[in-house]
């Protein structure tokens, strides 16, 4: 696969057609790695879905000739990737040809940012931010910042996290798996807050980390609890917040009238493993005062939910930490349209302070519509 236009000049010899070196998809997200190189320079993308605002990212790896003196800006415009300037450039005669036997990938935790190892090197990564301010991603043939890549040096933290997210992944090859550790601690939790459960469900995604659903069937309220959903840190939380740390991590809980419940478990179930994809499938994350879609029970009025940690009549679920990051319980409080509508335009505080007057009316879905 090509990301560029097939677009040279008349000196065939000059301008070779890319050729795909590597290309691997995420392991969580709709995102595609490719490593592309011609006769002059290589390159690592990111390629989105064409219906996302991810879009293609691109982050120069070397130059394989000499590098010019400035911006090749004319064959950028027919399409050619460029090489990057002379005064960026470590080596600015060029190096030799990358061969694929030599290169891996690794994807960060998240899903959404990537790193290309030489010979388990790190040369180049794409971290989630590129694309933002003239930023590409960092490469080690890179000096200072540069038109294309900025300079991956010992110091970059990215080199840690890559370090991190390898560690993680071979985790997965091991005779105990994350989840296998995570998922008993987490039900013992929900157990001690909740009470001990005998349904549970599993809720994988055919992408990512394995995922359970916690079910407690009670005789006035039942309950739905995520388990595992926080194994994966979500995409995209560092280009709005300083600490990733506080934010990347959730478990997700409803609690309903029961009366509502008797015959929609499953249904409940099924819908709950498609929220728990939200994060991923939409390269994006979920947090406090978020909204998304609730149709598991195709009911008339109340079509969206509500994610907070902000209501007074249900429990506050304190979680361990995990792999440095808080793992943050959200409620799902079912709303209406107008309600939506309400916390988009006042803010969701607004709307939690009017979902704290009713009361345990938060658990029917006969409750009558506050705005």
């Amino acid at each position: 696969m090509s990301f560029l236009k097939n677009i040279f000049g008349s000196n065939k010899e000059d301008f070779e057609k890319p050729n795909v070196l590597l290309e691997e998809p995420s392991p969580s997200c709709p995102i595609t790695a490719i490593i592309e190189q011609d006769n002059r320079t290589a390159y690592l993308y990111l390629w989105g879905p064409e219906d996302s605002s991810f879009g293609v990212k691109s982050c120069w790896i070397r130059n394989l000739k000499e590098a010019p003196d400035d911006v090749e800006s004319k064959l950028m415009e027919k399409g050619i990737p460029p090489m990057l300037p002379k005064r960026s450039c470590v080596n600015p005669l060029g190096l030799d040809k990358l061969k694929k036997e030599d290169l891996t990938l690794v994807w960060l935790e998240e899903g959404d940012a990537v790193a290309l190892l030489e010979k388990g090197q790190p040369i180049a990564i794409i971290p989630s931010w590129s694309g933002q301010g003239g930023f590409y991603g960092y490469s080690k043939e890179c000096k200072g910042e540069g038109e294309f890549a900025w300079e991956l040096n010992t110091s970059n933290e990215m080199l840690q996290r890559v370090n991190s997210a390898q560690n993680f992944w071979d985790l997965w090859e091991s005779e105990i798996n994350p989840f296998q550790i995570l998922q008993p601690k987490i039900l013992a939790i929900y157990d001690e807050h909740f009470g001990e459960s005998e349904k549970y469900f599993a809720i994988d995604d055919e992408q990512g980390a394995p995922r359970g659903l916690y079910v407690l069937e009670g005789k006035q309220k039942t309950v739905f609890a995520t388990v595992a959903l926080s194994l994966s840190p979500m995409p995209q939380i560092e280009m709005y917040t300083e600490n990733r740390f506080d934010l990347n991590r959730i478990e997700l809980g409803m609690m309903l009238g029961s009366e509502h419940c008797e015959s929609n478990i499953q249904t409940v179930a099924s819908w709950f493993s498609g929220a728990c994809a939200i994060p991923w499938k939409n390269i994006t994350f979920l947090g406090e005062g978020h909204t998304i879609a609730f149709d598991a029970f195709n009911h008339p009025k109340f079509k969206s939910v509500l994610l907070t940690s902000k209501v007074a009549v249900l429990p506050k679920v304190e979680m361990e930490n995990y792999n440095n990051s808080r793992i943050n319980f959200l409620w799902l409080i079912p709303i209406t349209e107008k309600e939506r509508q309400y916390a988009i335009d006042e803010g969701s505080e607004s709307i939690i302070d009017k979902i704290n007057e009713i009361g345990n009316d938060v658990f029917s879905l006969d409750r009558k519509e506050l705005i």
